[in-house]
């Protein structure tokens, strides 16, 4: 019987499966990259942000009517059953409660933005409240719309959710 005598290894066989192991790497890294980004829950793009990008000077008038009006707005959020308690205190600038307006609110959590939940609120008191279900703890942006009359006053405040 005749033995077959195998040839030695050359000293670089291994380098080949090495820049393929290095490849598989690289791709198997993008791959997990390319995931996470699509598949983060906390992302959100603002709802019409061209609309709202084209219609900036609209925002700019916006912003000076506030000014000028000299109200402020001051928020709360109180654990009621299963829901939040979203409490709205509107005051002129001479600190008077300001009563009889239409509000509504847009409830955005810091970490859930692109759930925004929208509430009317309706005066009780010396403010205006609406329950928010499903709210989770946490910071929220309360983007507020009251108008009384030919006033309109569109503030955007934050508040801490703590049940």
């Amino acid at each position: 019987m005749t033995r077959v005598q195998r040839k030695p290894r050359s000293a670089g066989w291994w380098w080949p499966w090495f820049i393929g192991a290095l490849l598989v790497a690289t791709a198997g890294g993008q791959g997990i990259m390319l995931y996470a980004a699509t598949h983060d829950p906390t992302f959100a793009i603002e709802p019409d942000y061209y609309a709202k990008a084209v219609a900036f000077d609209t925002t700019i008038l916006r912003d000076r009517e506030n000014i000028q009006l000299g109200w402020r707005a001051a928020g709360t959020m109180t654990t009621s059953g299963s829901a939040a308690a979203l409490r709205v205190t509107l005051t002129d600038s001479a600190g008077t409660p300001i009563s009889g307006a239409r509000v509504r609110a847009v409830a955005i959590h810091n970490l859930d933005g692109s759930h925004p939940l929208s509430v009317a609120l309706a005066e009780s008191g010396a403010a205006y409240s609406g329950l928010i279900p499903g709210a989770h703890r946490g910071l929220w942006e309360i983007r507020v719309d009251a108008v009384l009359g030919t006033s309109h006053f569109t503030p955007s405040i934050r508040v801490d959710y703590s049940p």
